[in-house]
């Protein structure tokens, strides 16, 4: 369950933000 919790989470951040260029912007991101 929290699994699926922090793939939606991490989903609708990336929608939310501009294009990301790296996949590594994205795990910062999603550790902010």
């Amino acid at each position: 369950m929290a699994e699926t919790i922090n793939g939606l989470y991490k989903a609708e951040l990336i929608h939310r933000r501009t294009a990301w260029k790296t996949r590594g912007s994205v795990e910062l991101a999603t550790l902010e």
